[in-house]
């Protein structure tokens, strides 16, 4: 039986967020890559990069990319906007992804963790990366706030797009902010589940710690404001590799 992740990182994803694009991700990137002491011409890893939006932006700027996802209908659309970048792309699940000490950085951008029901699945994100950087490298790590997604859920929502009609509900259950989604389309209905574990400010520093990381920034946003535990809407920490 495949992972809800497996299912749900298709067509109908590349549909349903097609507003997350590249502007975003300058806005997303743009702010905190000015702490990040990264020079042009260096080489740099998006773990869990989806279509390669921030691939790209990063691309443009001057590194050399590589971006490792799971998700074949991902990675195509990555490939087929990527003409003319340094971006070589990689399908690989972030659990068994082979990395050696060859990046200067690594970045996990935009939740794309906790989607395992097992910590120490969840933590070899982190692992992966200590593993990809060299000694003194940087890993930028962006991860939702539970806190803040308690108190500004929104239960549902629907929308129509493109010939789509799009239903979204959320709720908060078990340590997990989980989402389901309903897609009609001409007579047709297809069921999405996205689920993903919630995780303290303290837990991720202490998992970062174990894997030789020590954070040197936590932001609360894009825009590099500091964290606020009730009000910040990200987590987002600058690290760099000890060893």
């Amino acid at each position: 039986m495949k992972s809800w992740f497996e299912e749900h990182f298709q067509e109908d994803y590349l549909r349903v967020y097609d507003h997350r694009d590249e502007e975003k991700a300058a806005d997303e990137l743009s702010h905190l890559m000015e702490y990040m002491p990264l020079e042009k011409g260096m080489k740099v890893v998006d773990l869990c990069c989806g279509n390669g939006r921030h691939a790209r932006w990063l691309a443009r700027r001057g590194f050399y990319v590589t971006g490792v996802d799971l998700s074949p209908a991902l990675l195509k659309k990555g490939i087929d906007l990527t003409m003319g970048l340094p971006v070589q792309y990689m399908r690989a699940d972030i659990r068994d992804v082979p990395l050696q000490e060859e990046y200067d950085g690594a970045f996990n951008l935009f939740t794309s963790f906790g989607y395992f029901t097992d910590d120490a699945e969840n933590e070899l994100v982190f692992k992966r990366a200590a593993e990809g950087l060299k000694a003194k490298g940087w890993f930028l790590f962006d991860y939702l706030n539970p806190s803040y997604v308690k108190n500004n859920l929104v239960s549902r929502d629907n929308t129509v797009k493109d010939g789509l009609e799009i239903t979204q509900e959320r709720q908060i259950s078990g340590g997990y902010v989980c989402k389901n989604i309903t897609i009609q389309e001409a007579g047709s209905k297809r069921e999405y589940v996205e689920r993903v574990k919630l995780y303290e400010q303290e837990e991720l520093a202490g998992m970062l710690e174990r894997n030789h990381f020590t954070i040197v920034h936590s932001f609360g946003n894009y825009d590099a404001s500091p964290y606020e535990k009730s009000t910040s809407p990200r987590q987002i920490f600058l690290c760099q590799k000890t060893v």
